[in-house]
């Protein structure tokens, strides 16, 4: 399978590796690249009413709502349908609530990509998550604290599986044991997703 019959949304909890596998499809396989937590931080950036109160929730450790960050797949979504050919794409760490899964498969069909729609759950436990982002060698992201991650949590818990099952049940999901090596990890992600 191309990787240009793909549009895959990676989601799971904190410290699962989304960001990272995600970055690795891209670079070797050509997706194009939607990530929610990279478009809210260069919005943060823009000094308006949006940008200021996105960065002040982001400190927080607050959720964005879902209308805001709708706005910014569409654009990039836009982006990636006016290309002259469709590279696949990858969209990391959404949906997150049952809304949003709801806004992406509209905006998946908006822009003609449903059937080419699977959801990528890459799964750890919360010893794991912990281990990775508050060890020395994590991302060293300022709301990766003991605190910050417990909510977290919590938030993917009650918010998070409940899209997991939604997309189990439509069939389109890929559980993938995230708890290996990065290559370990990347090597079941191909596999299941028949990418080579």
């Amino acid at each position: 399978m191309k990787a240009s019959s793909l549009v895959l949304s990676f989601i799971g909890p904190s410290g699962c590796g989304k960001g990272t596998q995600s970055k690795i499809l891209k670079d070797k396989l050509g997706f194009s690249y939607i990530g929610s937590g990279n478009l809210l931080r260069q919005r943060a950036e823009i000094k308006d009413f949006t940008g200021q109160k996105i960065k002040t929730m982001i400190n927080e450790g607050r959720l964005i709502p879902s209308l805001v960050i709708a706005e910014l797949w569409a654009e990039g979504m836009e982006e990636v349908k006016n290309l002259a050919e469709f590279p696949g794409l990858i969209i990391d760490g959404s949906p997150r609530v049952l809304s949003e899964a709801k806004l992406i498969d509209s905006g998946l069909d908006w822009y003609g990509w449903t059937s080419k729609h699977k959801v990528v759950y890459l799964n750890i436990n919360y010893e794991e998550s912990k281990k990775r982002l508050l060890s020395k060698q994590g991302r060293n992201r300022e709301d990766d604290n003991s605190s910050d991650l417990e909510q977290r949590w919590s938030w993917f818990r009650g918010q998070t599986l409940p899209v997991i099952e939604y997309y189990r049940q439509k069939g389109l999901l890929i559980e993938i044991n995230g708890e290996g090596s990065v290559e370990e990890v990347y090597q079941s992600i191909i596999r299941d997703l028949k990418l080579e």
